[in-house]
C-alpha cells in the first residue's frame, strides 16, 4: 500500500467515526428531546387540573358568597361589604383565569419550540445518513475499481 491509499483508508476511517460520532449525538439529542416533550406534556397536564382545581375553588366560593350575602340581607352596612367582597373574588377569579391561559399559551410555546428542534435533529441525520451512504457508495466503487 502506498502513503495515498494509507492517508485515504486513514481519512475515510476517520469519516465514519465521525459519522458515527454525529448519529450517536443526534440520537442522544433525540432522547432528551423526547423526555423534555413529555415533561412539558406532564406539566399541561398537571397546569389544566390546577386550573380545573381552582375553578371548583372559585365556584364553591361564590356559592358559599351567595348563601352569606342571602343571610345577611337585613344588615344594610354589612350588605356593601359583602358585595365588594364578591366583586373582589370575581377579580381575583378573573386574573386567575388569565393566569391560566398564559401559562398554558406558554406551554403551547414550549411545545413549539420542541417540535422546531425536533425537526431540525430529523435533518441533521438525514444528512448524516446520506453522507454515510455516499462513502460507502464511494467505497464500492473504489473497490470495483481496485478488483479490475
Amino acid at each position: 500500500m502506498t502513503w495515498i491509499e494509507i492517508s485515504i483508508v486513514g481519512s475515510a476511517v476517520a469519516f465514519v467515526l465521525l459519522i458515527a460520532f454525529a448519529v450517536r449525538l443526534l440520537i442522544a439529542a433525540t432522547h432528551a428531546i423526547r423526555q423534555v416533550h413529555d415533561a412539558i406534556i406532564q406539566i399541561k397536564q398537571q397546569a389544566a387540573a390546577t386550573a380545573e382545581q381552582a375553578e371548583q375553588l372559585f365556584k364553591q366560593t361564590g356559592q358559599l358568597t351567595e348563601e352569606v350575602h342571602m343571610q345577611v340581607l337585613a344588615l344594610e352596612p354589612t350588605i356593601q361589604s359583602i358585595g365588594k367582597a364578591g366583586a373582589s373574588i370575581g377579580d381575583v377569579a378573573s386574573v386567575l383565569r388569565k393566569a391560566s391561559q398564559v401559562m398554558n399559551e406558554s406551554i403551547h410555546g414550549a411545545e413549539r419550540v420542541v417540535n422546531t428542534h425536533h425537526k431540525r435533529i430529523q435533518d441533521a441525520m438525514e444528512w448524516a445518513t446520506t453522507g454515510f451512504e455516499l462513502w460507502q457508495r464511494w467505497q464500492a466503487h473504489r473497490n470495483a475499481k481496485s478488483d479490475h
